[in-house]
């Protein structure tokens, strides 16, 4: 069955900032590569420019940060957005990244030391004001055993401090966003920021929309706060409260003349969604003799409520009470980091919908109009209980070793996983640095249906994976640095469908009075994925700086029921980042970036299947079909021609007012690249049209930055 996406109208939200006002300070003060490692003493109100990599290597990633991410071409002053230009990112419908043959769902994210609801918005901007990020960290493989509930990567953000400074603000409009930053000290040692956003594309979307088969009863609307009270109690104590929330809505509603209502008639009444989260934490931070400590109190909010047509209706409110303590200090010759979390979950939700089983990951769902409606009102309360331990020691004054794990358990399932974890480094020759990692994960349910007794299976256990890293690094001193990194991942007790539960024809009605008493679905999936990314980075200097990224990876999955072995579906071999910037003088400044991808997968539809309304139970062909089902070939079984970009930024120093400003004129798409998408079929599926990315043809805009 053809998927349908909000893609094609949401990436009009994509274009970078057309105009705004931003910090009164140089972000280069604001966002740093180092992770505070001790209490830091009171901020002074400036501090001096850092030179630094615009890519610093991690043990377990790469992390972002300086101001001159901020000027990647195409990313909009967006820091986050630049995640695009890592090495192996694979951008799922413009927004949602997936890393190393994992699917975007498992992901973790997580800011300063607290789980998240989500970092990017539905138009592809990240969730946080750009000026508040300090930092933000890709973690791709075999991290710290501090980070649980992920197979796939963690986004782990850092949002900087409120500086004890004299009241100041931010204000920022553009066509696409307006918001307001106000920050300033309350005495001495204390200091507050609030941040709030607001998208504004839905002001005028449908005028620049010409269609007949749809219109917006939502247009696509965002927005998002960040608020931080910092008090610096003594030397040795600091408190920290802190909010962040953001919330997305969009909805439209099909003709029921269009081509989407006619391929599915269960699309009649639109589609729509609205999802928020608030997230509020207390963290104390104690320096003692006994090293440094982090209390962590958080509560989140997760609200998913979406409907799709006759087939889905959900609203569900998921609430997380978190109670977390990390403790770093000197253990004999080496560092010992541990701590436990603890955590309720509730999730209060009502649902209505089509039952039959599907993993689309694993195969191609059948139409939802043979499946029976069911409901289901129900609330679970689920508690887990993690510890964790990593113990870094020197062997030599050449080789390091890490060994850790974390011990996890759900009185849900009442499951209990062990994750062992080990890095060893060895630096050769003062210049080269060998790293060998591997670590076990885990990951909880992401799908309410998975946990449902109706819709799911209260038999299913998590899925689990299991990472190898093998890389070499080379940083001497010169400019130049470069890496390269070869990765084995093993992902087991994936998730798939019960074929003997799943409705595949009209009159195919037996199983319906059985799905409450059977396993919708088992853990019976396998993947693996390997791959070797190769970054080579050139700091700045004469003017200039940038970076290349080439990787090269194999996806795949195997239906263990059937024994089906298939492409995953972002399986994209081919990953090609080129950026580079060059400073001509003090006022101007150039910058480029170019992508290359491999082609998409898509699976091919060979013709349909008139479906007519049942007479005594079979099909009668003198009536009008009541839809086609669609003749679909092997999932995955082809691809797309190959994708490539360029967008290119011109910066402008100067100043207005009296204030320095910058203005910035970006064009997306330089070349005109027509990037091909996918295919848009008729009501029969006899014709199809290709449908192309967006920008199908460069786009120009200009920003504007005062500092006041």
């Amino acid at each position: 069955m053809r998927k349908l996406t909000l893609s094609t109208f949401l990436t009009l939200c994509s274009l970078p900032l057309l105009a705004s006002v931003t910090t009164p300070e140089d972000a280069e003060d604001k966002i740093t590569t180092s992770k505070d490692s001790a209490l830091p003493a009171i901020p002074q109100a400036t501090r001096p420019p850092e030179r630094i990599r615009v890519i610093g290597s991690r043990d377990s990633g790469l992390e972002l940060s300086s101001e001159k991410i901020l000027k990647v071409p195409g990313a909009g002053n967006d820091p986050i957005r630049a995640i695009e230009s890592l090495p192996g990112v694979v951008l799922a419908n413009g927004f949602a990244p997936a890393v190393r043959g994992s699917s975007p769902n498992d992901m973790y994210y997580q800011t300063d030391g607290v789980p998240v609801g989500y970092v990017f918005h539905n138009d592809s901007y990240s969730s946080f004001h750009p000026n508040l990020i300090k930092s933000f960290e890709l973690k791709t493989g075999a991290w710290e055993s501090s980070f649980s509930d992920s197979i796939g990567g963690v986004i782990d953000t850092t949002l900087r401090d409120p500086e004890i400074t004299e009241f100041n603000g931010v204000a920022d409009f553009s066509f696409l966003r307006a918001g307001i930053l106000v920050e300033s000290k309350l005495t001495d040692t204390s200091a507050f920021y609030l941040a709030a956003r607001q998208s504004l594309i839905h002001i005028y979307l449908d005028a620049l929309l010409d269609e007949e088969d749809f219109e917006f009863t939502q247009a696509p609307i965002n927005n998002d706060y960040q608020f931080k009270y910092i008090n610096y109690i003594d030397d040795n104590n600091k408190i920290v409260v802190q909010a962040t929330g953001a919330n997305d809505d969009v909805g439209l509603l099909f003709s029921d003349d269009s081509t989407e209502v006619k391929q599915n008639p269960e699309l009649t009444g639109g589609i729509g969604f609205e999802t928020y989260y608030d997230n509020q934490s207390i963290v104390w931070t104690n320096e003692s003799g006994y090293g440094q400590t982090q209390v962590y109190l958080n509560r989140l909010v997760r609200n998913s409520d979406f409907f799709v047509g006759q087939i889905i209706e959900l609203d569900a409110i998921t609430t997380d009470t978190m109670f977390k303590a990390i403790n770093t200090q000197l253990v004999g010759e080496g560092t010992l980091n541990s701590g436990f979390e603890l955590r309720q979950q509730n999730i209060d939700y009502q649902v209505k919908g089509k039952s039959s089983p599907c993993n689309n990951e694993f195969e191609v769902c059948a139409p939802s109009y043979y499946s029976p409606t069911v409901s289901e009102d129900a609330e679970i309360d689920i508690n887990f209980i993690n510890v964790f331990a990593d113990y870094d020691l020197d062997l030599t004054d050449t080789v390091m070793l890490r060994v850790g794990g974390a011990v996890n358990n759900n009185d849900f399932n009442d499951e209990t996983i062990a994750e062992p974890r080990v890095m060893l480094k060895w630096q050769a020759l003062d210049e080269y640095l060998f790293k060998f990692s591997y670590g076990q994960h885990h990951q909880w349910f992401r799908q309410y249906k998975y946990l449902s007794e109706t819709f799911g299976s209260l038999n299913l256990e998590q899925v689990k994976s299991q990472h190898y890293v093998i890389g070499v690094e080379y940083e001497g001193y010169s400019d130049w640095a470069w890496r390269i990194e070869t990765y084995y991942k093993d992902m087991e007790d994936l998730i798939v469908s019960n074929p003997a539960n799943q409705v595949t024809a009209l009159t195919d009605a037996s199983v319906s009075n059985d799905l409450a008493q059977a396993d919708n679905y088992l853990n019976a999936g396998a993947g693996t994925a390997y791959g070797v990314e190769f970054l080579l980075n050139k700091a700045i200097s004469n003017n200039w700086y940038g970076w290349l990224s080439i990787a090269y990876s194999k996806t795949e999955r195997t239906n263990q029921l059937t024994g089906e072995k298939l492409n995953y579906e972002f399986d994209k071999p081919w990953i090609i980042n080129l950026v580079s910037n060059y400073e001509f003088n003090d006022r101007w400044q150039l910058g480029g970036r170019w992508r290359f991808q491999s082609g998409s997968l898509y699976t091919p539809i060979n013709g349909a299947t008139p479906i007519y309304p049942l007479v005594d139970n079979m099909p009668d062909s003198s009536q009008p079909p009541i839809f086609y089902d669609p003749n679909e070939g092997a999932i995955n079984s082809q691809r797309l021609d190959d994708f490539h970009r360029l967008d290119i930024r011109l910066d402008y120093k100067t100043q207005w007012w009296g204030k320095d400003t910058n203005v910035y004129f970006e064009i997306l798409n330089a070349y005109g690249k027509q990037s091909l998408s996918g295919y848009e079929y008729n009501e029969d599926y006899s014709e199809k049209e290709p449908e192309y990315q967006f920008p199908e043809s460069p786009i120009p805009s200009i920003g504007i930055q005062i500092e006041f």
